[in-house]
């Protein structure tokens, strides 16, 4: 089941490092296998490890049915093989864990994050299926989705994915870093479907303390390519002092405030838990993050550093 290239090298780069890399024009790094990546062709920060996950074109999509009762829907299974292979277990962690909410419990369940097949007439998508991530209501609690990655040892990364975010109002779709070792840092990625649609919030996270919001935490940008429920590539760069965000290869905002410094987890997540975030999804009401690609490019505290970068590789051109 080909439906993840994976390029790793096997180590990863230094602050240090980063100011020793020495790129090769484009063209030959084109023709060169990649040691090293940077975002676009005017970035300066380089990475060494990249996986790219491709959803486009795995056999056998479904659409699972919800599963009604809490314990059974945490009791879940993996509702595809592919979630069962090296592929995906080697870099991702599907959620079951559930909180008491803000008002409706949110229990976390595999039977929410699924291959899906492509609707007949999306014209937009270029392949036969895509991975999708989603929260429903049911009568007493919220169904929801929670993909984190396996390890906490993301440190600076370019990381993009192709998606839409669609359904009723109430909930949160969320492409993050997190980590509360010792205190809670996080840069995000929302689309909080009781907004405008071409609405999306980007926080270098913690955005309220004691009560108080941090004003230079957040931006919240409307989307310059149309409303998020159609297929729009959106990116983040996490580079030391800045967290910077891009849709459709623009550069939409930067934050320098409280840029994340320790290592980090990586998490995508739809959600809701009758809070004043999220909002309150109606009874049967259900919303999906549907993700054709994500590409994940990044360093790494537990690699030990190379020396410079001989062979440099733009993510723009590879993709």
């Amino acid at each position: 089941m080909a439906s993840l290239r994976t390029l790793v090298s096997a180590t990863a780069l230094s602050l240090a490092t980063l100011a020793q890399c020495r790129p090769l024009t484009e063209a030959a790094a084109a023709a060169a296998d990649c040691n090293c990546y940077k975002a676009s062709s005017d970035s300066t920060a380089h990475f060494v490890n990249r996986k790219f996950f491709d959803f486009r074109n795995i056999a056998n999509p479904s659409t699972p049915a919800p599963i009604v009762g809490s314990g059974a829907d945490g009791a879940a299974g993996a509702t595809h093989p592919y979630f069962s292979t090296a592929e995906w277990t080697n870099t991702w962690r599907t959620q079951s864990w559930s909180t008491p909410g803000e008002g409706v419990p949110r229990q976390n369940s595999l039977n929410n994050v699924f291959i899906a097949p492509a609707a007949a007439q999306d014209g937009d998508e270029q392949g036969s299926s895509h991975l999708t991530l989603r929260t429903l209501r049911q009568s007493d609690y919220q169904s929801t989705a929670e993909v984190e990655s396996a390890t906490a040892d993301y440190q600076f990364l370019t990381m993009r994915m192709l998606a839409r975010s669609r359904g009723a109002s109430g909930a949160v779709t969320a492409l993050f870093t997190y980590t509360a070792n010792p205190n809670v840092q996080e840069a995000d990625i929302e689309f909080r479907t009781q907004t405008a649609l071409d609405q999306v919030q980007y926080t270098n996270q913690p955005g309220t303390v004691n009560g108080e919001e941090q004003p230079e935490a957040t931006r919240v940008v409307t989307l310059p390519s149309g409303p998020w429920t159609e297929w729009q590539e959106h990116r983040y760069d996490w580079t030391p002092g800045s967290s910077d965000w891009y849709v459709d290869g623009k550069k939409v905002a930067s934050i320098q405030f409280q840029t994340p410094t320790a290592p980090l987890s990586v998490i995508m997540n739809v959600w809701s838990d009758g809070g004043v975030w999220s909002g309150v999804m109606g009874a049967g009401g259900e919303a999906e993050m549907q993700v054709q690609w994500l590409d994940l490019t990044y360093n790494s505290t537990s690699q030990q550093a190379p020396g410079a970068c001989s062979n440099v590789c733009v993510i723009d051109s590879l993709i």
